[in-house]
Order: C-alpha cells, then structure tokens, then sequence
C-alpha cells in the first residue's frame, strides 16, 4: 500500500508544480530580454535531442554512415533555405533512404 501512497503523491506533487507555472506565467511579466530568449528554448532542445542520437548512432560499432548523411542533408537544406523546419522535412527521408541503402 505505501507503494501506491507514493506513486500518488509523486503524481500530485508533479501536477502541482506544473499548474504552478501555468498560473505564475499568467502574473508574472518577464524582461524583453528573456521573452526573446524564450524563442530559443525550442529549437536548443530539439538539437541537443538530435546531436545526442547522432553521436548515439555514432558510438556503436555498426558504422555511423546514416545519420552523418542524414545531418549533411539536414544541414545543407537549412543553408540552401534558411527554414529549420527543412531539416526535418529533409534530414529524415534521408535519415531513412541511407539507413536502408548504406551497410551498416
């Protein structure tokens, strides 16, 4: 039973902390500087997400040669247009056509 207790406070105390911010954000005002930094945050996750299942891939013993395609894809389609949502659009049939071409 005290198993569950647990489960269900951690559970609570989770939710809580997560309305918490929700209402704070609606009071308080952040610094120009910080709104604009906020845009960021995305984009910074899902590239520190992707640079570690690249070195990931990397790491192992069955060859890298996929992902480093797919990145030199990705990266060349975010120059050549200046969108980062082409990295996606572009890095992951890549990621899939190389996977399935390239001997791992």
């Amino acid at each position: 039973m005290s198993t569950w207790i647990v489960i269900v406070a951690a559970g609570l105390g989770s939710y809580l902390f997560r309305l918490s911010m929700i209402i704070l954000t609606s009071r308080i005002t952040m610094p120009p500087y910080l709104e604009r930094a906020s845009g960021l945050v995305a984009p910074a996750a899902f590239a520190a997400l992707a640079a570690a299942g690249v070195a990931a891939a990397c790491s192992r013993d069955t060859g890298a040669a996929a992902p480093l395609a797919a990145v030199a894809a990705a990266v060349i389609a975010v120059l050549r247009t200046g969108s980062p949502q082409a990295a996606i659009l572009v890095g992951m049939p890549a990621l899939w056509v190389a996977t399935a071409l390239l001997p791992s």
